[in-house]
């Protein structure tokens, strides 16, 4: 069974006025209206949760591009490559659990910060999860594929 770790979360403060920018923090809580106390939480429109793992920023890396951390509008950070996983897979991040609904396509901003990335990370974006259990995220969590679909 894959296992690997949180490196680091984001969240969409409300306070913050900016479109898109995400306030590093240590842990947060998650339910059926996605991140507890985030911008856009229980506002009415279905908000997945978006999961990218280290592979996405390494092969920006290996191309010499530099971007900084968060851009890629993840929620979650982690270590492990978990892009094999369909719609319907399950993994556990700490207590929590969440089902993938497929991978994040939305590249567009990604042209305004170098035309290349959207084609170097094609189908490695990042994954959209959906709470199945809902529980408190920390970085340092451990995250595993408990069922691949």
């Amino acid at each position: 069974m894959q296992t690997g770790k949180v490196l680091k979360l984001y969240m969409t403060m409300p306070d913050m006025v900016r479109v898109g920018h995400r306030m590093a923090v240590d842990d947060f809580d998650c339910d059926d209206n996605g991140i507890v106390g985030s911008r856009d939480y229980d506002d009415g429109v279905d908000k997945p949760i978006v999961l990218v793992c280290k592979k996405t920023y390494d092969l920006i890396e290996e191309a010499e591009l530099v971007i900084g951390d968060g851009l890629m509008m993840e929620d979650i950070y982690v270590d492990v490559d978990l892009y094999h996983l369909n719609a319907g897979s399950i993994i556990s991040i700490g207590e929590a659990e969440f089902e993938v609904t497929g991978p994040c396509e939305a590249y567009r901003y990604l042209y305004a910060i170098a035309p290349e990335i959207p084609e170097l990370i094609a189908g490695q974006r990042g994954l959209l999860l959906e709470p199945v259990d809902y529980s408190t995220v920390l970085v340092g969590n451990e995250v595993k594929v408990i069922k691949e679909a």
